[in-house]
């Protein structure tokens, strides 16, 4: 083969590899389209080219939208497979609010898999993160509640980014279980005022705090507000096998 031949081969071949190479890069921006804007199994098999393509810097963007695709279609341990892949791959070279979104999805997905474990590690990784989502919050105080971590769990709850508005009877009777844990009444007390003279809620919810509330009151001393907020509890049928006993002691002590 001569000279000329076999540069004007080169040429052509270098060309082709150009030509390809541009075509795929087209192929994967229409992928991109479809991976971000689609839905069902199409979405799904644009976002894996994505993640598969060997060049471009979107992998751990089109991971987490996979996983989303996966969690639309309850495909749970492929949901949570993505979003520990985006984890392992460095999470902390994510943005902040979507790192917490990623943990936050994380948690939520082993609480479907009944993975209580990943579910306090995941929920205490999205509240570092700055997670926005209360839920995550209440999950981690009450992790902390049920390990005797009283003051953590306080201070969860009153880090927690949610407006005073937006604080249901939820966060109220987290709040005032974890002030009761750590011997803090007056505290309890005030969390559960709040809860009961500000947040509206239903009946059987209002017979939980109420009941919080009046045994809050009975370590408090305050007697007639135990009597008060404990025999509301019961006539609203809230599960407390201890308050007989108490309102009979009440009842003692104010001489009834």
């Amino acid at each position: 083969m001569d000279k000329a031949k076999l540069v004007k081969n080169s040429v052509m071949l270098i060309a082709t590899a150009v030509l390809a190479f541009a075509l795929l890069r087209i192929w994967a921006g229409f992928d991109r389209t479809s991976c971000f804007s689609g839905t069902g199994d199409s979405a799904v098999s644009a976002c894996s080219f994505l993640i598969n393509w060997p060049v471009g810097g979107d992998k751990a963007e089109a991971l987490y939208r996979r996983s989303r695709l996966y969690s639309a279609g309850s495909d749970w341990k492929d949901e949570k497979a993505d979003l520990e892949r985006i984890v392992s791959g460095g999470a902390a070279g994510l943005a902040r609010e979507r790192r917490a979104q990623v943990y936050t999805a994380l948690a939520a997905v082993s609480a479907r898999l009944q993975d209580e474990a990943s579910v306090v590690k995941y929920s205490e990784l999205a509240v570092d993160s700055g997670s926005a989502d209360p839920g995550i919050y209440l999950a981690v105080a009450d992790a902390f509640i049920d390990g005797k971590q009283y003051a953590r769990a306080a201070d969860v709850l009153l880090k927690a980014p949610i407006p005073a508005g937006q604080k249901t009877h939820p966060y109220y009777d987290a709040l005032a279980a974890a002030y009761s844990g750590m011997g803090n009444y007056a505290g309890a007390y005030e969390a559960l005022d709040t809860a009961l003279r500000s947040v509206k809620a239903p009946r059987p919810v209002l017979a939980a705090t109420a009941k919080q509330m009046g045994l809050v009151c009975f370590e408090l001393k305050r007697y007639d507000e135990a009597k008060l907020y404990l025999g509301y509890a019961v006539k609203a049928g809230a599960d407390c096998p201890e308050c007989p006993l108490l309102l009979t002691t009440i009842n003692g002590s104010l001489g009834d």
